[in-house]
């Protein structure tokens, strides 16, 4: 363990803490976090320096970071299925999330960060009502059970996704520690 590890350890426990709650929002703050775990890579191995972690932990992050999306949107459909949908409300649901996640950044941004959070999860439960009505065999009252699933189940993914990015904050603090 040297001073520069101890420093790089600092700035991700810092930094990374900052992006796991990025990610409760719903906004890529895993993705940022390993960013900055490949800048601080690239930078103890500026000038033929050792690397602050071995390949394995990042890769094992990287890992963790795509993991934790597809947990996300598959526990989006997972919710809709749950509660009734079929194939076209799944995929609306998922669908419906991005985009709803997206817009909400931009038509909500006067709630402070909760906008994207608040667009991913109606646009959930949209796409999935959306999706469940170009069937044309229920009426909109029934199509409610399926959007609320989808949303619950945009919500709960959101809360294992923000695990995720815990266990991969807290292994590469401990990376940056322990090469």
């Amino acid at each position: 363990m040297t001073l520069e590890s101890i420093v790089w350890a600092a700035v991700i426990a810092t930094v990374g803490g900052g992006c796991v709650l990025l990610t409760v929002l719903t906004l890529p703050g895993n993705w940022l976090l390993l960013a900055i775990a490949g800048v601080a890579q690239a930078w103890t191995m500026h000038g033929g320096g050792a690397p602050l972690y071995s390949w394995w932990t990042l890769g094992a992050a990287a890992a963790l970071a795509l993991g934790g999306e597809l947990l996300e949107a598959g526990m989006g459909a997972a919710g809709a299925s749950a509660a009734g949908a079929r194939r076209r409300g799944t995929w609306g649901a998922v669908i419906g999330s991005l985009v709803g996640a997206v817009l909400g950044t931009f038509v909500l941004a006067f709630i402070p960060l909760f906008g994207t959070l608040v667009g991913a999860l109606v646009g959930a439960g949209l796409g999935a009502f959306i999706g469940e009505l170009s069937y044309g065999d229920r009426g909109a009252a029934s199509l409610m059970v399926p959007a609320a699933g989808a949303a619950a189940g945009r919500f709960a993914g959101l809360i294992v996704k923000s695990a995720v990015g815990a266990a991969m904050w807290t292994l590469l603090v401990v990376g940056a520690l322990w090469p």
